[in-house]
């Protein structure tokens, strides 16, 4: 039997087996890569359509399910011997809120990104459901979805700490198969455990083999020494031009656009047979895109040395078959620098050339992977930290679909979009690009602190031009 009974404010669901304890399952120490991504939250929205309109109790039943099933969303911090440690929550509690229809998305997004998780107790994530406000009598999404007349949009925020992109997008995509089934009337197994939670173990023994192979080969640690040597004295230029123009206290703002079906088979079919990817391109173009902000903000230069950060998923450096593991498994961001010229004359494509060489070149080495190991090789002069000092960042998931999944019979899932929390440290903005159901979406989150709504939308408006462009040259 159990016992279940709701509060004020958020739906919450406590459910406790009647005369039974509960024990403490402490599960690791925190690890420095959940201690880095611990300040940020990230929220994904998920539009869903629906052949009938969505109660209440059957969203909070299927959020239920979904903490019961996937170990991760049972996770919380506990203090243990002095240090910070994950445990699993002791007690069910489903963070769940109905919004009402005229809820602004710009607003939401602002107040999610500083949500405040009680990481002692648990939640470490909350789920907030807002109908419409856009509805279709005859039922149609865009090209792909009929019969659906009812649209609802989902918001899914968690803390950086326990997750990453990838755990996310199975976790949505764990959400939406399991309100299918409630829709259904399907009966769910709780025992069954959907994903495995661990920590970034594996990571870290990757990375101890690499420091392993650097020490013993003197010229590729010379060469890793010389490459993050690059970074120290370097500032930000965009820092630097717009110095002071942001507002006073930082928040994280968004800026969202999607590309047709068309547009985006075309821009990934150009890519591939360019021999350069998607990564690389948008790299590219958001260079292109960089000079001309630097330029309205005045800095006329023959040629921009351009950093950029990408966030990569360490998955790729581990053997064997990794799509059952969740967690939060980053590498530290992986910097890029190309230089690019003032004068635009010269082929796009060739430019996107070098920059996908140089960014390839640093991935199969596995560079990023002894970021730790080389900064304790070069030699502190100052306070100078250059972790921020950056252009610009970039966290592409590629195609989401089959992660998050389509849906089924009663709920579809027709957009996505995904951000992080970027005012919590010195960091100016950060595109967020993927593909879902055939159509790009890039959302640009950035720090108000640094840069005004202007320069942000002139980044975004000119980022777009050049992907246009790139597909006329």
């Amino acid at each position: 039997m159990f016992q279940e009974f709701e509060t004020k404010g958020p739906l919450v669901l406590h459910r406790l087996p009647v005369n039974m304890e509960t024990k403490e399952k402490w599960l690791w120490k925190m690890t420095s890569t959940e201690r880095f991504y611990e300040p940020f939250a990230i929220c994904y929205q998920l539009t869903l359509v629906t052949r009938k309109p969505l109660l209440e109790e059957q969203v909070s039943r299927t959020l239920s399910h979904v903490y019961r099933k996937v170990p991760l969303l049972r996770t919380c911090f506990g203090e243990r011997d002095g240090e910070t440690w994950l445990r699993e929550m002791p007690r069910e509690i489903i963070d769940f809120e109905v919004l009402p229809e005229d809820k602004m998305d710009d607003d939401l997004h602002a107040q999610l990104q500083r949500y405040s998780f009680n990481k002692r107790t648990g939640p470490m994530w909350c789920v907030k459901l807002r109908p419409g406000p856009h509805f279709s009598p005859d039922g149609v999404f865009r090209e792909e979805v009929q019969g659906f007349p009812h649209a609802y949009s989902l918001f899914f925020v968690i803390n950086h700490a326990i997750t990453d992109g990838t755990s996310n997008a199975y976790i949505c995509g764990f959400l939406v198969q399991i309100l299918e089934d409630v829709l259904a009337g399907k009966p769910i197994n709780d025992t069954e455990q959907l994903g495995i939670f661990v920590s970034d173990e594996r990571t870290k023994k990757v990375m101890q083999e690499q420091v392993a192979v650097m020490k013993g080969d003197p010229e590729l640690q010379s060469n890793l020494v010389k490459d993050y040597q690059v970074l120290k004295g370097r500032y930000s230029l965009l820092k630097r031009v717009f110095k002071g123009v942001g507002e006073e206290k930082a928040r994280s703002a968004i800026l969202t656009r999607d590309l047709d079906a068309e547009t985006t088979a075309a821009f990934i079919k150009r890519c591939r047979a360019e021999g350069v990817t998607v990564n690389s391109t948008f790299t590219a173009i958001c260079n292109f895109a960089l000079v001309d902000v630097l330029v309205y903000g005045g800095l006329e230069q023959d040629s921009y040395s351009i950093r950029s950060e990408h966030v990569l998923n360490a998955r790729r450096y581990w053997k064997g078959d990794t799509s059952q593991y969740l967690g939060c498994h980053l590498t530290e961001p992986m910097h890029v620098i190309v230089e690019i010229p003032r004068d635009f004359n010269e082929s796009f494509w060739d430019y996107a050339r070098l920059t996908n060489e140089e960014f390839q070149t640093k991935l199969k080495s596995g560079a990023v992977l002894l970021k730790e190991a080389v900064k304790e090789l070069v030699s502190e002069s100052s306070d100078f930290d250059p972790s921020f000092e950056l252009e610009f960042g970039i966290t592409n998931m590629g195609d989401v679909t089959k992660k998050v999944t389509e849906g089924g019979d009663h709920v579809q899932v027709v957009h996505v979009i995904r951000t992080a929390a970027v005012h919590n440290v010195p960091f100016i903005w950060a595109n967020f690009v993927h593909t879902f159901r055939g159509h790009l979406t890039n959302t640009l989150v950035y720090n108000t602190l640094f840069v005004t709504p202007k320069i942000a939308e002139l980044f975004f408006e000119r980022s777009f031009h050049y992907l246009q462009a790139s597909l006329c040259q």
